[in-house]
């Protein structure tokens, strides 16, 4: 499914050497994003914002709420 600006998003948790970064939880996209992710590749990225906080997840990584 496409991801769109104003969207409500879940996501899951994301761990790094097995401490917790972020919660899971649900947030409203801001913007979408194109960034270089191999030299002739590019990933589509969600700027997602939640409770104030702002972060970027790969569209892959989040489910639209309807």
């Amino acid at each position: 499914m496409k991801v769109h600006v104003g969207d409500r998003v879940s996501f899951t948790a994301e761990y790094s050497c097995g401490q917790l970064i972020r919660e899971a939880g649900v947030g409203r996209v801001v913007e979408i994003k194109s960034i270089p992710f191999t030299l002739r590749a590019k990933k589509d990225v969600a700027v997602v914002e939640q409770n104030g906080q702002q972060f970027e997840i790969i569209t892959n990584g989040i489910q639209v709420i309807k």
